[in-house]
């Protein structure tokens, strides 16, 4: 657990001790570091994350493969990643790395842009970092370029925007789902938008997230699959969300940020009223994983909107909470054992794959 800890105190120490502002400067080599920092704690972690052996076990059962072959079994971005690992001759590390640096690349991109970045990416270590990005591989990557697209659709940028939703479909289709949500509750021109997304929608629909659906509804909803711990997952949404939403005219933001906040709020409080009419709250929990940016949108931006003679006060409290957040997943959570001891890759693997 040390190392998982040790990653928190890094962005947490900076959040109490360097100015907001100070990332956004000459200075963001830090910041930057810490970014590296995480893409390797996710590439080179040995048996951890829930999904740890997936990869590994489908690349073994497709090895000689060519690359159609991959990107016609898995989603197609995530396929050339795997087909990439397949001939590289190196063992799984090399496609975890890969996708962690896609990952911390988003993550870095997004939290840069808030008005106190290390808060934001302190925020986001507990769960979004540890959780996810070393939990759910394909989905991260995914979550990687949707804060891209998020980033893009605050600065009204039409290209970046359809693009890095494009790439997050590639890498796991349901967040193609997601791309007229986004479309809808954003200032960008809505008929350039529908001119160069819709047609990439209903192609993508058409051809992956359709089976996709399908395949979610055979076995999730129809099934009644359920996961421990889903309220409260989306609960952690919810509460900044709801809290945005109460005192938004004290958040100091421009009117792209303020749209972008307010459609976030409401998805996710929408993801509330999902999870009492789903029969299976393990699709909804992991649909709700793409809005975790909220959390880091609202957490991250709460000192200045509530603290104003207490500033340093809310930092440490938001600090507080989510080191708490960490601590109770880790030592409580039903899979935890998946995650917990953190352990390194195991060098005599580095070459060939195995388990």
């Amino acid at each position: 657990m040390i190392p998982y800890i040790l990653l928190f105190l890094i962005p947490a120490f900076m959040a109490v001790g360097v100015p907001p502002s100070a990332p956004k400067k000459a200075g963001r080599g830090p910041f930057v570091l810490f970014c590296v920092l995480v893409a390797l704690m996710i590439g080179f972690r040995w048996e951890v994350g829930g999904d740890w052996s997936w990869d590994t076990r489908r690349i073994m059962s497709y090895q000689g493969a060519d690359l159609f072959f991959f990107m016609s079994k898995i989603d197609p971005g995530y396929g050339v990643l795997m087909w990439l690992t397949s001939i590289s001759g190196f063992n799984i590390w090399f496609l975890h790395l890969i996708g962690g640096a896609i990952f911390s690349y988003g993550l870095g991109t997004f939290c840069l842009r808030e008005p106190h970045p290390w808060l934001a990416i302190t925020v986001a270590v507990p769960y979004l970092v540890i959780v996810v990005a070393m939990g759910y591989d394909r989905q991260a990557v995914a979550i990687g370029f949707i804060m891209l697209a998020m980033v893009a659709m605050q600065e009204l940028q039409l290209r970046r925007f359809v693009t890095s939703m494009v790439l997050a479909a590639s890498m796991h289709v349901t967040a193609l789902s997601l791309m007229p949500v986004f479309a809808f509750m954003s200032r960008i021109k809505k008929l350039l938008l529908i001119v160069i997304g819709g047609p990439v929608f209903a192609i993508g629909y058409y051809y992956l997230l359709q089976q996709k659906a399908d395949t979610v509804i055979e076995g999730y909803v129809k099934t009644a699959y359920s996961s421990s711990g889903a309220g409260i997952r989306v609960a952690m949404n919810a509460i900044p969300a709801a809290i945005f939403l109460l005192f938004r005219k004290r958040f100091v933001m421009s009117d792209e940020e303020g749209v972008f906040g307010i459609g976030m709020s409401i998805l996710a409080l929408g993801f509330v009223v999902a999870l009492v009419a789903s029969p299976s709250s393990t699709a909804v929990d992991r649909m709700a994983l793409y809005v975790i940016p909220v959390q880091l949108f609202v957490f991250g931006r709460v000192p200045g909107a509530l603290g104003r003679g207490s500033y340093m006060g809310f930092v440490l409290g938001v600090v507080a909470y989510s080191f708490t957040v960490m601590l109770v997943w880790l030592i409580f959570a039903d899979n935890a054992t998946s995650w917990v001891p953190y352990k390194f890759f195991d060098f005599d693997r580095l070459i060939g794959l195995s388990l």
